[in-house]
């Protein structure tokens, strides 16, 4: 199957909190778009699982439905 694909450069510097931010927003707009099941977001080899996971956790117990 064909995929389409963008590319976004973000300064070197950028704290982890803020990558994990640009993240989770662009999983939230392909959420919003209808297409997240059938998306992949590829990181960088400098963003740790463990960085994601807890900025991801600080963002999700903001959300109307959450459980936190």
């Amino acid at each position: 199957m064909e995929s389409r694909e963008f590319r976004v450069r973000l300064p070197f510097d950028l704290p982890t909190a803020s990558y994990a931010a640009i993240v989770h927003a662009v999983a939230g707009v392909l959420d919003a778009a209808g297409v997240v099941a059938r998306s992949s977001i590829f990181v960088d080899e400098l963003a740790r699982d463990d960085d994601l996971n807890e900025a991801f956790d600080q963002f999700s117990a903001l959300y109307p439905w959450s459980d936190r």
